[in-house]
């Protein structure tokens, strides 16, 4: 075990002065200019990941709970609060993913091995194909017709 312990004068100015931080203030245009709305929804966002994955947990508990437990907790998903919280959760949620995905080209790397990147808007097309294609796939899928 190290008995090491932290040198407090380390950070200290080899010389004495006048303090070299500003005084805080919040950034130009907070909180209504700039981007920081599209931040904000972005970000708040994370609200209807976390409510609809424990709304998945608990009809996954559902399921296994018996048929009681599972009729009881459709009659109430069926509810009208239910529908416009999903309704508004696929609007955010779409959103979200479309906002998502126009940045992840920007954090790749500029080669792919030997390869070079291709454009930003064939791999934004590329991303959002995949989405709609997955999107159609599974809704295909619960609606019955396939499965």
């Amino acid at each position: 075990m190290s008995h090491a312990r932290a040198r407090l004068d380390a950070m200290r100015p080899k010389k004495e002065g006048p303090t070299r931080t500003a005084d805080p203030r919040p950034p130009d245009k907070f909180p209504f200019g700039g981007n920081y709305g599209p931040y904000l929804l972005f970000g708040s966002c994370g609200a209807f990941l976390l409510l609809t994955s424990l709304i998945v947990l608990e009809f996954v508990l559902a399921l296994g709970g018996g048929q009681a437990k599972y009729e009881a907790f459709m009659a109430r998903i069926h509810g009208g609060a239910y529908r416009a919280y999903f309704w508004l959760a696929l609007v955010g949620l779409i959103w979200f993913t479309v906002r998502f995905f126009r940045l992840f080209p920007k954090t790749q790397p500029f080669r792919f091995g030997p390869l070079k990147r291709p454009p930003d808007a064939v791999m934004l097309a590329g991303l959002l194909g995949a989405f709609v294609a997955l999107n159609l796939v599974v809704a295909v899928i619960l609606g019955g017709v396939l499965g």
